[in-house]
């Protein structure tokens, strides 16, 4: 063996050492961390991401948009424990946002497709097979309440017109005359259904006002007044307010965590911030429709029934704002309050009623009624409930203002935790799109060693490659921009500057030696790249294209965190619209792809510098640089997962105690000096 033999022999075995230290170093990473389910969980999530952006399931599950690819996999968690109370009501409930299964439920004593995705029919079912459950019975009642059995009365689409009528010496015994405005009511065989429900459920839990409150609201809802009324007063007279919103929470969470494996807190947040609250949309209206009645007794000079009303009203509002564990229950009881202490065509925004002399400007006829009745003594007592009221509606909105994401209690560390998630699949991206240069550099060195095409075949594909990348930046540019466009047109420019770069760079050789015969095949141009690359060469070169892109991914956290599957989600649910830019879509693919991309510019410029072939750079620093970086990457990414888990333990805890007392959560996370 001569020298120069074995001057590059021993760099080679060196590398292959080198390389096997590497190689064994990511795959011990990946080993390590798939020991443990939960750490597994969040790697498969990431990764799934990091291939494709809609890859997640779970994620699927819970968008209503994309969630009719997981109904099988749903019905099989659901089926494989029929027994399992929570896991049947998670099921019923987690797609009712999903537009399907808006159908008349199934009459309980017979029987139906129950693998249908219908919400309403699914709830029937489960409060068939778990009759001696009182949630089930809520669930199905709040549901209804939500899609069939609503308030349409032409009184609420006019209440200042009303509200004049009231007030003066006419007895409105009929809405005002507008061909525009009628009343729908329920129909028949969902108040049936109704009652049946909400009696059975009293009986399992006879001190909760719930069910007397939906049955008000089944009896407006079906022009059935005087029922209403009775019902409201009952529910007055409880003494304490539950929904089993915590049940559908807990269902939820049980179903994914059985159908995709638990992927921690950020796929609890979905469900405790998109519960179906609809039914407090009709509360409000029951508020409106007693004060309504109350107001028309007033004007027939019954005050005492008008004030009695009005005290039924106040008492199920203060026991909503009291004894509700969620803040948004809290919201309405202080509005249904604030209902039925005043006027009809009454503003009771927060910018309008802030403290107690506001609210006596929008209840006029009410406290002269009072007054009329002999009840003067109790307003010091409405006065000193109405301040409270202000008081928490401008706690609770604030706190739920300063939120995350829309929908989100304070005080759950979302914005990091999604920060550092999103930092992870961007190295995965990193990492993977380093592993595919070096596989492409690999594949194009073995076929341009076995044969070389023609001038006519280069033209031909040079060609092709432009057309390529022009009509991905025509579509990024002038049509819908996407991520995979904005990635296509960055690495067909970077490329096609690759391939120009040494076309110039041979015809520039060519007219320096004048006609000289040289050795213009790629397998030769690459080994005189191989000859001038050395370890200090990668070392430099990591260097100066790692620690700047980590320090930009590790300073970006806090705004990457709104990529998130799951924020964008909570955005788009909740009346967020994201438009996705041509620059936006680049500035993701650069952070998903900088690195392979900038490796292979930053190769082809060190090459042309030292009057090397800039394509036999590339290829030759793809290769070179690409297990380095992936264990770099793989270290980095070590770190903030090891950042993530504890994000994740911090905010799942967060989350369990927000799910459990939602009101008293934002009460104790929000800060009361906000409020000024």
């Amino acid at each position: 063996m001569d020298f120069d033999t074995a001057s590059r022999a021993a760099p080679e075995g060196k590398r292959s050492a080198l390389s096997g230290w590497l190689v064994g170093i990511v795959l011990g990473v990946l080993a390590g961390l798939w020991a443990f389910p939960l750490v597994r969980s969040t790697l498969v999530s990431q990764l799934q991401l990091a291939l494709v952006s809609d890859s997640v399931p779970w994620v699927r599950a819970m968008d209503a948009q994309r969630s009719a690819r997981e109904l099988p996999r749903l019905d099989a968690a659901a089926a494989s424990a029929p027994s399992d109370y929570l896991m049947q009501v998670g099921r019923a409930t987690a797609l009712a946002d999903s537009g399907v299964g808006r159908e008349t439920p199934f009459p309980l004593s017979g029987s139906g497709p129950d693998t249908d995705d219908r919400t309403l029919v699914r709830l029937a079912i489960v409060a068939r097979d778990f009759p001696s459950t009182p949630g089930a019975y809520a669930h199905l009642a709040r549901y209804m309440i939500a899609d069939r059995v609503r308030i349409q009365r032409a009184e609420l689409d006019a209440p200042s017109s009303l509200a004049v009528s009231l007030a003066g010496t006419q007895t409105a015994s009929a809405p005002p005359d507008d061909p525009t405005l009628r009343s729908i009511p329920a129909r028949h065989k969902d108040v049936r259904l109704m009652e049946w429900a909400l009696q059975a459920g009293e009986r399992r839990d006879p001190n909760n006002a719930f069910w007397s409150a939906m049955l008000a609201i089944t009896y407006f809802s079906a022009m059935r007044d005087d029922e209403a009324l009775r019902a409201l007063a009952r529910a007055s007279h409880k003494h304490a307010w539950d929904a089993y919103i915590y049940e559908e929470i807990l269902g939820q969470w049980r179903l994914y965590s059985t159908a995709y494996g638990d992927n921690g807190a950020t796929q609890k947040i979905g469900p405790l911030s998109l519960v179906d609250l609809r039914y407090l949309r009709e509360m409000r209206h029951l508020a409106e429709m007693a004060r309504m009645r109350a107001e028309r007794a007033a004007a027939q000079g019954r005050d005492k029934d008008a004030v009695r009303i009005r005290r039924n009203i106040a008492r199920l509002s203060l026991l909503l704002r009291d004894s509700a564990r969620w803040a948004i229950e809290a919201l309405y009881g202080t509005d249904l309050f604030l209902i039925a202490t005043t006027d009809s065509g009454s503003t009771l925004a927060q910018g309008v009623i802030r403290n107690v002399r506001d609210w006596e400007e929008q209840a006029p006829h009410f406290l002269a009624a009072l007054r009329r009745a002999g009840q003067r003594s109790e307003l010091p007592t409405i006065r000193q409930q109405v301040r409270a009221c202000c008081e928490l509606r401008q706690r609770v909105d604030v706190a739920r203002f300063d939120a995350s994401y829309p929908g989100t209690p304070p005080g759950i560390p979302l914005v990091p935790l999604f920060g550092n998630w999103m930092v992870g699949i961007f190295l995965m991206q990193q990492a993977l799109g380093m592993a595919l240069a070096a596989t492409l550099a690999a594949a194009i060195c073995r076929y341009r060693a076995r044969s070389s095409p023609a001038t006519l075949a280069r033209l031909v594909g040079f060609g092709s490659f432009f057309g390529l990348t022009l009509t991905f930046g025509v579509l990024l540019f002038l049509g819908a921009p996407s991520v995979r466009l904005a990635l296509g047109f960055l690495a067909g420019t970077i490329l096609f500057a690759i391939l120009l770069l040494n076309a110039l760079f041979r015809g520039w050789r060519r007219a320096v030696r004048k006609g000289q015969a040289a050795d213009e095949s790629l397998p030769a141009e690459m080994a005189e790249v191989e000859a001038r690359w050395s370890g200090d060469t990668t070392a430099w070169m990591l260097a100066l294209l790692l620690i700047p892109g980590l320090i930009t991914l590790y300073l970006l956290r806090p705004a990457l965190s709104n990529l998130h599957p799951v924020a964008a989600l909570l955005t788009s649910l909740m009346g967020g619209v994201r438009t996705l830019t041509a620059q936006g879509a680049i500035q993701i693919a650069l952070l998903g792809y900088a690195l392979p991309l900038a490796a292979l510019l930053t190769a082809s410029l060190w090459a042309l510098l030292r009057r090397l072939s800039p394509l036999a750079g590339a290829l030759v620093g793809a290769r070179r640089l690409a297990l380095p970086a992936v264990a770099c990457l793989a270290f980095a990414y070590l770190l903030v997962l090891s950042r993530t888990l504890r994000l994740d333990a911090a905010a799942s805890r967060a989350i369990n105690e927000a799910a459990q007392n939602d009101l008293q959560w934002v009460l104790t996370h929000s800060v009361p000096d906000a409020q000024n």
